[in-house]
């Protein structure tokens, strides 16, 4: 520091002036308690009588504890001789006083202080007073300590290459001038942290740290200590090292009474980093001499740190830099690849054992250009052109050709190479390699072949599990988020998977579903119009979409932030697939991945979006056939309550008619004229045919109604039942009833019986001019019995085999053969509630036979 620097302001003079004067005294107490500065005064021999409250409030000492000799007190011991020398002189001559010291703050701290006083005189010159000033100049003391230490340091670390001796010697450097506990901490390439070198103001407690290191190794997971630094590349600073932090960080009891010994008051770590590596930690802890360190010694200890770490890296480089000229001396001779050196114009000036092994020629063979003739014919122009531009361009050179080996086969090689160049930027060499990566490009092959497999057999199992899917009874919209799903699972190249659904009221494309990466609200719409988005885009034009860089298409509208959230996701590809069932729209399939998709993948997901496209309309179709079917079992079941009611509740009206139309028929049959007999006898057949319908029709109506439990029923005792109803008919017809045995079956025996009296009643009554004849038989059918009833009748015409069987149609009039036109129909609604079928094979004139299938008797297992 130069006296310049060191001189404080013209207070100094100022108050000399002030207490020359007789009446200076009480004003030079005035300014005195109101300078920054410590102000204190001695009489004429240099007993103290005066100090300003700023010197009290500093030191912590009371007041007049410091007079006469008592000022001494808070300074450093060690300054002490040095500053009585100087006083005692300048008291004998009455020179200026000045010297540097440490003065103790009140909480122990020592601080440099600039010392100042002068001899303030009378009128004759004699002294009668003594006034000085103490002037904090530690942060000037400290910069200045510290620009030389910085270049103590320096010179250090440049003085030798061994890094790990010099590093040693910094810790010893750093003790007690930084702190009084140094050490350094270098990460190895293993992985290791080891402690290189500690330092201590007591050299004998240096191997107690290692001792100490060794039973307490730093713990991993503290987050003041060596390994978060290593592993931020940021420094940790304790200004304060309070109990409670000793008492948490502690192992054991042991540990913390050593710490506690110790009596650490402040430290901090900072890292060693080199070219954004951090690979060491340098440690400064203060104990002894009480320092707190501030951010300033902070900044310090990390120029410190970040010189070191320089010098260490550049010890390491110029150590790898030999043993890579090693190695490369001992590659060049010992390596499998062909290494080979050439001067800058591009021919071969050094031998290489490796490329005479790899070809079989000779070094007078292959040498300046001679290397081409062993380049496969179809590869020596575009080897040559591109080894000729990268000279011309002093650009590193690489290419893929076939060299002959010694076997006389080629070989695919990898030839690489790269210019080394001078000061100038003038190549000065070309170091390049062949490397024989046949066996390579056959894994590649190979592994492209099974990568190609691997997807096969994923597209595969996608299109089986987009099927199984499908074949589900559920609602379209589970199916289609199903279907979503399994697309993303299946595909690991599918990023997010979307649904559409055209809606042909609206002409807008709706979001169905979506699987995948979750997409913003603000940038996820809900319906599209046509030719609007990648969707509308593909629904619009009915053709597969495909983009491999979306995020440069995003919409107009959203086209910032869209782009945005697609590169943030890694978004780069887009298909969009209409999906067509019978040339119409139905919706829009749309896919986007996080790397470009290939056509095969494409393929495929037309094929799935097919598959959807079918398979969601099938279920639409099978849910609307469904709501169909249910609408037309609850009309049918409404007609048939109507029928039972309109039936049921005709009856007895036309109870009353009959009966009073059979009373009419009985008193004036013969006693009216001819006209009134007939008309009689039209309203007596029209009741009685009344009565028969609604019976017929009440019988209807009640097949599914008031049907009973199926059962084990034997079908020859219904048959039986049958023919005893209808014993009256066979006897008016002269029929003949033929039947074998006829099995057990599981059915409802009163309609069963109902059944059989219907059919065989149809036989005996249609007959031709010959007396009927009736065949019933039955014949095992897998798990059903199929019944037939053949009679040697009238026939019909194959036109009205299905006719005959709707409720109210008749063939012939009433006249020609009596009936209602139900009783096919109630045999109808008989078969199929037993879950058969009937049905019949005949020709006019010919007869007819009717058949119909019930369930067998389950065998018992």
């Amino acid at each position: 520091m130069n006296s310049s620097e060191r001189r404080a302001p013209d207070v100094h003079t100022l108050l000399s002036q002030t207490l020359s004067t007789p009446e200076g005294e009480s004003a030079f107490r005035q300014l005195a308690e109101a300078i920054p500065q410590l102000v204190w005064t001695t009489r004429p021999d240099g007993h103290h009588d005066y100090f300003n409250q700023r010197w009290f409030d500093y030191t912590g000492t009371a007041s007049g504890s410091t007079f006469a000799e008592g000022w001494s007190r808070p300074f450093h011991g060690d300054d002490l001789p040095e500053a009585n020398k100087r006083w005692q002189h300048s008291l004998r001559t009455g020179e200026p006083f000045e010297v540097e010291y440490r003065c103790r703050r009140h909480d122990g701290v020592y601080r440099w202080f600039l010392g100042r006083a002068n001899a303030v005189r009378d009128a004759n010159g004699r002294i009668i007073k003594w006034f000085g000033t103490c002037t904090d100049i530690d942060e000037q003391k400290r910069a200045a300590d510290s620009l030389q230490f910085l270049s103590e340091a320096g010179s250090l670390l440049a003085s030798s290459l061994d890094y790990e001796t010099t590093l040693s010697a910094l810790t010893r450097l750093a003790v007690p001038r930084l702190a009084d506990w140094c050490s350094l901490d270098i990460l190895g390439e293993d992985g290791v942290v080891r402690l290189l070198s500690v330092a201590h103001v007591d050299p004998a407690k240096v191997k107690w740290a290692h001792e100490l290191r060794r039973r307490y190794p730093p713990d991993p997971k503290d987050p003041h200590g060596i390994h978060e630094v290593l592993r931020t590349g940021r420094s940790s600073v304790l200004p304060d090292i309070p109990d409670v932090l000793l008492v948490a960080s502690a192992r054991d009891k042991e540990h913390l009474r050593i710490a506690r010994e110790l009596g650490l008051r402040s430290a901090m770590t900072v890292p060693l980093t080199a070219r954004d590596r951090t690979f060491g930690a340098l440690s400064l802890v203060t104990a002894e001499s009480g320092r707190h360190f501030t951010p300033a010694d902070v900044a310090f200890a990390e120029q410190l740190a970040s010189r070191a770490a320089l010098a260490v890296d550049n010890a390491r480089l110029y150590r790898n830099a030999v043993r890579a000229e090693e190695r490369f001396r001992s590659l060049v001779t010992a390596t499998a690849q062909a290494v080979w050196v050439t001067r800058p114009e591009g021919h071969v000036e050094e031998d290489s054992p490796s490329w005479r092994a790899f070809t079989g020629q000779t070094f007078e063979e292959y040498q300046g250009y001679g290397w081409l003739s062993v380049v496969h014919p179809e590869d020596q122009e575009r080897v040559r052109r591109g080894w000729e531009a990268a000279r011309a361009l002093k650009q590193p050179y690489e290419v893929e050709l076939r060299v002959r080996r010694t076997d006389g086969s080629y070989a695919i090689t990898v030839a690489r190479a790269v210019p080394l160049l001078d000061a100038r930027g003038s190549v000065r060499e070309w170091i390049g390699t062949s490397t024989d990566v046949t066996a390579e490009r056959q894994a590649e092959e190979s592994s492209r072949r099974l990568e190609s497999e691997q997807r096969a057999r994923q597209l595969e199992s996608l299109r089986a599990r987009v099927s199984e899917i499908l074949s589900r009874e559920e609602p379209p919209s589970r199916l289609m988020q199903a279907c979503a799903e399994a697309m993303v699972r299946s595909l690991p190249a599918l990023s997010l998977v979307q649904l559409w659904s055209w809606n042909r009221e609206s002409r807008a494309l709706l979001l169905e579903c979506s699987e995948g990466l979750a997409v913003p609200s603000s940038l996820q719409p809900t319906r599209l119009e046509l030719g609007e988005g990648f969707a509308g885009t593909a629904g619009e034009s009915r053709q597969p979409l495909l983009i491999n860089d979306a995020p440069q298409h995003a919409s107009a509208r959203e086209r910032t932030r869209a782009r945005e959230w697609m590169q943030l996701q890694g978004l780069v590809s887009f298909v969009g697939i209409p999906l067509m069932v019978r040339g119409q729209l139905v919706g829009v399939l749309s896919v986007f991945g996080q790397r470009p998709l290939e056509e095969e993948t494409l393929a495929t997901l037309s094929t799935v979006a097919d598959a959807v496209a079918q398979g969601l309309e099938r279920r639409r179709a099978e849910l609307s056939l469904q709501s169909h079917a249910k609408e037309l079992a609850r009309s049918n079941e409404e007609l048939q309550q109507f029928a039972y009611v309109a039936s049921h509740d005709l009856q007895e009206p036309l109870r009353m008619v009959a009966s009073y139309t059979q009373l009419l028929a009985k008193r004036y049959t013969g006693r009216l004229d001819a006209d009134a007999d007939e008309f009689i006898q039209y309203a007596v057949d029209g009741v009685n045919r009344m009565q028969r319908l609604i019976q017929d029709l009440l019988a209807y109506s009640r097949v599914g109604t008031r049907g009973h439990e199926f059962k084990p029923v034997e079908s020859g005792r219904a048959l039986e039942k049958a023919l005893a109803n209808l014993k009256t008919l066979v006897d008016e017809t002269g029929g003949t009833l033929l039947q074998s045995r006829l099995p057990p079956v599981m059915a409802d025996e009163t309609q069963l019986t109902q059944l059989f009296q219907n059919l065989v009643g149809n036989a005996l009554k249609f007959h031709g001019e010959t007396p009927p004849r009736v065949l019933v038989d039955a014949e095992r059918q897998g798990n059903e019995w199929r019944f037939t009833v053949e009679d040697n009748g009238i026939g019909i015409e194959p036109q009205y085999f299905e006719r005959i069987f709707v409720i109210f149609q008749r063939l012939h009039a009433k006249e020609e053969y009596p009936g209602t036109g139900i009783g096919l129909a109630i045999c109808k609604k008989i078969v199929e509630r037993h879950g058969g079928h009937i049905g019949l094979d005949s020709q006019p004139g010919q007869g007819t036979t009717f058949w119909f299938t019930l369930p067998a008797v389950p065998t018992p297992t």
